[in-house]
């Protein structure tokens, strides 16, 4: 059994699979295990309640996984807590929004790969079917690097009322028969590029855009030139209905093994065993900060990326990470050779991972 028993807590090093991870103990990356005991302790004593799993990779090396039960995401359930679960590393979890940093590489591949010319490009050079009717009061400014941003200027309420409210836009725009009308039919409220506000809406967007460009949908593009180079799988993306289109903005189901990997790729600028599978060009200029978010969360807003600083024994700490509802979480610590990959169900209480990072991970690094 590879979760802690309830008595105490000996740590091993993770199992070796066929997965592609090179797996090594704590001590040999020059981490002390002591102030990761007392975490799992902790977790283990309920201080810490619904984390599902925590995995560190340390100098490209899995050092850290693991996994307890806890809920499963319930959109209908009180507390959006759904049934309960023994998480393995087999157990694909929702990511919730950590899959808009997904598409944000899918973007920038299909970038690479010459299939769209630039992030800088107007959105209706890929959406001919709409644009006599919407390029107009502004919106003909919007570009693919807006949305990248969350800075499309449209106005959108997905961060004042409940994800399932019947007012929600982000409800709304899932449930219709033409979501990129709905989207495009919202007043344009700020010059596209200026100011953050959150729509989870163009990043659905990104994805059509996607598919246009290339031919491709999302699921068959982003196997051939993300997923399958990384060796992942055990994955799925979601699709909207009525539309057909796929859930860009969030709800991959994927494993925290594979989540880790695909933040070791962009620690890795950009390759995955030797194969450049997004260029580093994208890499850095899709997690570097471009507007700030205006939220106590966070430091800085990249391409569908977040910045977070983090403090631990008077040392500072520069992040980027994918982040989605419920503490579902991949942080890329480049300055420590670091990945540290979050799954739980925090639905409706502040997810721990700063806390637990700056308190537990980063103090058995010094």
């Amino acid at each position: 059994d590879e979760n802690p028993s309830e008595s105490g807590y000996n740590y091993t090093q993770p199992a070796s699979t066929d997965d592609g991870w090179e797996t090594a103990s704590l001590n040999s990356v020059g981490m002390n295990e002591s102030p990761i005991k007392n975490l799992v302790r902790n977790i283990d004593a309920g201080i810490y309640t619904e984390i599902h799993s925590v995995v560190i990779i340390k100098d490209n090396k899995l050092v850290f996984e693991e996994y307890w039960s806890g809920h499963d995401f319930g959109y209908a359930s009180p507390n959006y807590l759904g049934g309960l679960l023994n998480f393995d590393m087999n157990t694909r979890h929702n990511t919730h929004s950590a899959t808009k940093s997904f598409t944000s590489a899918v973007v920038g591949i299909a970038i690479d790969k010459g299939f769209i010319n630039s992030e800088d490009d107007n959105i209706f050079d890929y959406l001919p079917e709409y644009y006599d009717t919407w390029k107009n009061e502004g919106r003909e400014n919007i570009t693919i690097k807006d949305c990248l941003m969350m800075a499309s200027g449209l106005e959108w309420n997905e961060w004042e009322v409940a994800v399932t409210a019947s007012t929600s836009d982000l409800m709304r725009f899932n449930q219709s028969s033409d979501p990129v009308r709905y989207l495009l039919f919202q007043p344009l409220v700020t010059v596209p590029g200026t100011s953050f506000y959150y729509n989870g809406g163009t990043v659905d967007l990104l994805g059509v855009i996607v598919a246009n460009a290339t031919g491709q949908s999302v699921p068959s593009f982003s196997a051939e030139y993300l997923f399958s180079p990384l060796g992942i799988t055990n994955y799925n993306w979601q699709t909207l209905y009525p539309s057909g289109i796929t859930c860009c903005h969030g709800d991959i189901y994927i494993t925290p093994r594979d989540m880790a990997k695909f933040g070791q790729l962009f620690l890795n600028n950009g390759q995955w065993n030797g194969e450049q599978i997004i260029s580093s060009e994208w890499v850095a200029r899709s997690t570097q900060n471009h507007i700030n978010p205006g939220v106590s969360w966070a430091n800085g807003y990249g391409y569908l990326w977040w910045r977070r600083i983090l403090h631990s024994n008077n040392n500072t700490y520069e992040s980027f990470k994918a982040m989605g509802w419920g503490l579902q979480e991949i942080f890329v610590f480049r300055s420590l050779n670091m990945v540290i990959v979050f799954t739980g169900a925090n639905y409706v209480t502040d997810a721990p991972c700063d806390e637990i990072i700056e308190n537990y991970i980063l103090p058995a690094i010094q």
